[in-house]
């Protein structure tokens, strides 16, 4: 099942890919995808967006790249909606997310509440046959930090994403529908782990508690404590890094001239398609005591990591060590590794 990521032209492709990347982070069978069209500021009068207008612009869209009626598609934009909502759907799997604004309640990031917003509303879509009834289901009253929750103020779907919670109610609601359970742990995988990386990016909570690092059988480097934060490196970065993973006593150049074979082992099992000469040549010459290589595809490994932990973090998680020096990740620190 594909979901459909496209966006007006006032919202950046990067963020889009932001998004993309975030979505996929927890692992079952709806897969996030960013299309190639852009809907162009025309559906825009007076600075607002018609949504129903909009949704109309998207079943035609639907039409026009032949669009599977069980997958979703959903338009991002920095443009209000006109009738001030956060989001809005058709009830067809059609949704429109409202991006802007969120900096006015959090640092963390828009994608945060973005992601979130349409995990809840794929998940309203299986739970309700309509918008009519969602609606009556919808808590009105008060804020419960469920994600029925009808919030009127953007801090208040921030709150829900801070709880990840899903009230007794609206649990028999989901329960009564008998949807695929892959479906549901996904879902709520990935309300868990965007709390956890809200919180992460807010700093709420302390940094002195680290988080495992997980290869998952895809080969991804995961860390699930701070919310499924994914370290994206090449598939000879993550030969390199788990090899510094596997030793507490790190390496000097003159180790991993006599680790080429265990190096060479380790790459193959990411990259899988090349041969072992083509793998055994690439890493003879990573391991060449007279090539700079090594040391810049740790540079690069570590500035991944300060990209998705930031600085004080990161120290723990980074090779560190001087050239000419045994450089090592800090075990110290790192109390339970998981691979």
């Amino acid at each position: 099942m594909n979901v459909w990521l496209i966006r007006t032209e006032d919202f950046e492709q990067k963020s889009l890919s932001k998004i993309e990347e975030l979505l996929n982070a927890y692992d079952g069978p709806i897969s996030f995808k960013c299309h190639k069209n852009i809907f162009l500021n025309s559906i825009s009068k007076k600075g607002s967006i018609h949504p129903d207008e909009a949704l109309i612009q998207m079943v035609n869209f639907r039409k026009l790249y032949k669009i599977d009626p069980t997958d979703f598609v959903c338009l991002y934009t920095n443009t209000r909606l006109s009738n001030n909502f956060f989001t809005h759907g058709d009830g067809f799997r059609n949704f429109i997310i409202h991006s802007a604004d969120w900096g006015l309640y959090t640092n963390a990031g828009n994608e945060f509440p973005d992601a979130y917003l349409l995990y809840s509303n794929i998940l309203k879509s299986f739970v309700y046959e309509d918008y009519g009834k969602m609606y009556s289901h919808m808590h009105k009253d008060s804020s419960l930090g469920c994600y029925m929750d009808l919030c009127v103020h953007k801090r208040e779907i921030l709150l829900k994403l801070r709880t990840a919670d899903i009230c007794d109610n609206c649990l028999e609601h989901i329960h009564d529908k008998h949807i695929d359970g892959r479906i549901i742990g996904q879902i709520l995988d990935a309300f868990e782990g965007l709390r956890k990386q809200l919180l992460f990016r807010n700093r709420l909570q302390l940094e002195t508690k680290l988080s495992r690092i997980e290869i998952t059988p895809k080969g991804k480097f995961i860390l699930p404590d701070y919310g499924n934060i994914e370290l994206k490196f090449s598939p000879l970065r993550k030969s390199i890094y788990k090899l510094f993973l596997e030793s507490k006593q790190g390496y000097t150049m003159a180790d991993l001239l006599g680790s080429d074979s265990k190096l060479v082992k380790l790459y193959q099992s990411f990259q899988p398609n090349k041969t072992f000469n083509e793998l055994n040549a690439t890493i003879q010459g990573i391991c060449d005591p007279h090539s700079m290589r090594i040391h810049e595809e740790i540079s690069k490994i570590n500035a991944e990591i300060v990209k998705k932990l930031g600085e004080r973090v990161s120290v723990n998680y980074i090779i560190s060590g001087e050239r000419g020096e045994k450089r090592k990740i800090n075990y110290n620190l790192i109390k339970e590794k998981t691979y």
